[in-house]
C-alpha cells in the first residue's frame, strides 16, 4: 500500500506546530514547508527574483533579511501573490526531493505542514486535508507573542490570509487549534485512527 499523505495546513497562529508536534510523536514523519521556504529563499536565482520584485537591498552581510521580505511581502494581496510566485516553484520542488527519500520509511502518514497548502498547489499530492482553526483573538495573542510584532502588524498578516470558511470548504478535516498540548495529544491519535481507516 501507497505511503499515506496528509497536508496540514490552517491560518497563521491557529496552533498547527502543536498538532505537527503530537503525530510526530505517533510516527508520523514531518515535511516541514516553512523550513523548505528558509532553503528556497538561500537558492541563487530566488534571491535574484527576490531582489528585483522587492528591492536590491534585501541582502545583508549575512544573507536575505528575511523579517524585511515579510513586512514587504505581506502588506498587501498583490505583493504576496508575487512572493507566491517567485518561491512555490521552488519550494514545490524541494518538497519533491524530500517526498522521495521518505518513500521507503515506515510510517503511519508523511504529514505535509504546509499554511500555504492551497496557494502553492500541495494539496495535489495529499491524499487527504486537515485545517487546524482557532478563534481570531487566540491567533493575534500567540502571533504577538511568538513573533514580537504589533496587534496592526498581525491583522495585516492575516488580512492576506484565506478565511476560516475557506478551510472548511477545502479540507476534508477540521481539528481544533485551542486545545492545550496534552489535550492534543489524544486528539491527534484518534485523527490519525480515522484517516487510516478512511485509506484502509
Amino acid at each position: 500500500m501507497k505511503q499515506l499523505i496528509i497536508g496540514l495546513t490552517g491560518p497563521t497562529g491557529a496552533g498547527k506546530s502543536t498538532w505537527t508536534a503530537a503525530l510526530k510523536n505517533l510516527g508520523c514523519r514531518i515535511i516541514d514547508c516553512d523550513q523548505l521556504a528558509r532553503e528556497a529563499v538561500q537558492d541563487p536565482d530566488c534571491i535574484k527574483n527576490l531582489q528585483r520584485a522587492f528591492g536590491e537591498d534585501l541582502i545583508l552581510s549575512d544573507g536575505l533579511n528575511r523579517k524585511e521580505l515579510a513586512k514587504r511581502a505581506f502588506q498587501d494581496a498583490e505583493h504576496t501573490k508575487l512572493l507566491n510566485q517567485i518561491t512555490h516553484p521552488v519550494i514545490r520542488a524541494l518538497l519533491e526531493k524530500k517526498l522521495q527519500s521518505l518513500s521507503k520509511e515506515p510510517t503511519p502518514a508523511i504529514i505535509i505542514d504546509a499554511p500555504q497548502l492551497f496557494e502553492s498547489g500541495l494539496d495535489s499530492r495529499c491524499d487527504f486535508v486537515a485545517a487546524v482553526l482557532a478563534p481570531k483573538e487566540i491567533r493575534i495573542k500567540r502571533l504577538q507573542k511568538r513573533d514580537g510584532i504589533s496587534a496592526k502588524a498581525v491583522l495585516c498578516r492575516m488580512s492576506v490570509q484565506h478565511s476560516d470558511d475557506f478551510f472548511r470548504k477545502h479540507s476534508d478535516f477540521i481539528l481544533d487549534g485551542n486545545l492545550l498540548p496534552e489535550q492534543v495529544r489524544g486528539h491527534a491519535s484518534e485523527f490519525l485512527q480515522q484517516v487510516l481507516e478512511g485509506n484502509a
